[in-house]
């Protein structure tokens, strides 16, 4: 009998052989001895083929407009995975405030914290965990607004950041365009348009860039009008700060009989514009160089329906949510659906982000609630989060491989998944709900 133990195989056999055990056996391995513990921790060959064997593994990669590279090695990111699906995280709300407000945010890079509240943008820094640290502000600053005497506010509505430009969207009916040369240091006013729509009679619901790395273009809709309109910005800069700066709205595209515009949404190519209209159930799809709308859905107009939230999973799939609380995927080569499913509790949904992959969020009208789907599996969800104690709708949300961050109305929470297990208490609603008519 040979006295040859497995530890003295050579490394690539041993790797070879724990590839092919189940990952309750690899489990049972790892408890024998220290060292193929170590072996099977630092070896990402095997953590790879299980991630991408196990169905359950979701959130193994940050949001798809974050380009920040991960560190982490797979060992680790199947275990904040296995976190995120079983309900395993441990919540605190880092910003609150007395006044209702319809909060936009975007973990940028998952290296600062933009936020918008009211008329105001604010930048927050990470801590030495990678969390948002709320308690101090790197810049803040207050857009320009226009006062109306009707029952609007001089809220921002949405903003969006790309390469160097942070485009703000108001409820006033106007437009604030910033350059932004370091997310850590304040942005400069580049220009403000007024009277975007409407000779600002209604808001700026939607707003997008267009070439933002040359002559920035920016896209602006309304929900109250069925109007896109494009902007050309010539700025004239003389070293940080801006001496003139001129906009020509070059192009007016009509959306025919839909009522309004909730959301936009532009793909990584800059070619094709999603549209989230009211009075309809699926997004429409512009054609960039054309001009012209490419999708159009006549059958599914419906003036109870609003897609409310719309984002490209991919460059030839849309992830979008409805008023009706359905979260669905479009593939625009063909126009059909390839993925629906709808709340656990049937609510409206808000705000969607997906990881570009298969592990998709939604935040919901009620109970500060967001919702964890698998694009494998549209028969039901994976988890849900409560985020927050309040009952709120979840305005908008940002997430990496191991934080989600949830804006409410009068506060927001961040939910830490990067944790030990055996530390918190398990909030685990993966359950599928029945509805019984009674």
């Amino acid at each position: 009998m040979s006295n040859l133990s497995i530890l003295q195989l050579p490394l690539d056999i041993l790797v070879n052989i724990m590839t092919n055990l189940s990952f309750a056996d690899l489990r049972n391995v790892m408890l024998t001895c220290k060292a193929l513990r170590d072996l099977i921790l630092a070896n990402n060959s095997i953590w790879r083929l299980i991630s991408r064997d196990c169905r359950e593994r979701l959130i193994l990669h940050n949001s798809s407009d974050n380009s920040q590279t991960l560190t982490l090695s797979w060992y680790n990111r199947c275990r904040i995975s296995h976190n995120w699906c079983r309900g395993i995280y441990r919540s605190k709300v880092v910003i609150y405030h007395q006044i209702n407000y319809m909060p936009w945010l975007k973990f940028h890079e998952s290296q600062v914290l933009f936020l918008s509240v009211g008329s105001n943008l604010q930048c927050y820094p990470n801590d030495k965990k990678g969390l948002p640290n709320c308690k101090t502000t790197l810049w803040k600053l207050q857009v320009p607004t226009v006062k109306r005497f009707d029952v609007r506010t001089d809220d921002i509505s949405r903003f969006v950041v790309k390469n160097n430009f942070i485009v703000c969207g108001n409820r006033d009916g106007c437009v604030a365009v910033y350059r932004m040369e370091n997310p850590r240091r304040k942005p400069y006013l580049l220009h403000h348009l007024i009277d975007c729509h409407e000779n600002g009679q209604v808001e700026v619901s939607a707003v997008e860039i267009v070439n933002s790395t040359h002559k920035p273009c920016i896209v602006t809709a309304s929900d109250s009008i069925a109007t896109l309109r494009f902007w050309s910005i010539t700025p004239d800069i003389n070293g940080p700060i801006v001496t003139n700066s001129r906009s020509v709205c070059t192009n007016e595209i009509n959306l025919g009989d839909n009522v309004g515009v909730r959301c936009v949404a532009l793909n990584s190519t800059e070619s094709k514009l999603s549209i989230g209209p009211n009075g309809n159930s699926k997004p429409l799809l512009l054609d960039i160089n054309t001009s012209k709308l490419v999708l159009t859905f006549e059958s599914t107009k419906n003036i109870k329906q609003a897609v409310r939230d719309v984002r490209w999973h991919n460059e030839n799939i849309i992830t979008f949510v409805t008023h009706s609380g359905m979260l669905q995927m479009l593939d625009t080569r063909t126009g059909n659906l390839v993925y629906e499913a709808i709340d656990p509790f049937q609510s409206t949904l808000y705000c969607v982000k997906s990881d570009g992959v298969n592990s998709i969020l939604v935040g919901s009208s009620e109970y500060s609630r967001c919702v964890l789907f698998d694009a494998r599996n549209p028969a039901h969800h994976v988890q849900m989060y409560f985020t927050q104690k309040k009952s709120s709708p979840i305005y908008s949300l940002d997430f990496d491989s191991t934080k989600l961050i949830a804006a409410a109305d009068r506060s927001i929470a961040v939910l830490n998944f990067n944790i030990n297990p055996y530390t918190v208490e398990t909030r685990d609603y993966s359950h599928a709900f029945e509805f019984v008519n009674r």
